[in-house]
């Protein structure tokens, strides 16, 4: 990332309070034996956020909706996937600087893959850790962000 994107990163940073972090739904589906112990596994995952996000739910304040999707396969075939939706919410400390930098949308797919991305990935991993334990299966740990 140059310089110029860490410093407007670092700006829309600073214009955002963290509010809160909430699960709006986590669905963890067995959909097959795992795989042998000492096994190699494939993972596969992905991160969206929904339609129009972020959304104003008032004048100082936007939420974003990121689904988390997660899949474990072994032989080519899935044996376990995990979805996770969360509201996360922002205060926005200067909402002329948010607007302004909003606009750059490099920025913000930056700021997504960076911060919330970053904010949320160890819950995610709770989530997928606690879905293959509840379901009688041998945890996977997902690695981490790089």
């Amino acid at each position: 990332m140059s310089a110029t994107k860490t410093v407007r990163l670092s700006e829309l940073i600073q214009a955002l309070e963290l509010k809160n972090i909430a699960p709006m739904e986590i669905a963890s589906r067995r959909l097959g034996d795992p795989a042998p112990q000492g096994s190699e596994i494939q993972l596969g995952w992905n991160q969206a956020l929904a339609d129009g996000d972020p959304v104003a739910t008032s004048p100082d304040v936007r939420v974003f909706r990121p689904k988390y999707e997660f899949t474990v396969k072994y032989g080519g075939a899935p044996f376990f996937d995990q979805i996770s939706v969360f509201v996360i919410a922002f205060r926005l400390k200067d909402r002329s600087s948010f607007d302004r930098l909003w606009a750059d949308e490099a920025l913000r797919t930056i700021f997504v893959e960076r911060q919330i991305q970053r904010t949320l990935w160890p819950i995610f991993r709770q989530h997928v850790l606690n879905g293959m334990t509840r379901l009688a299966m041998p945890p996977v740990t997902l690695p981490w962000i790089t």
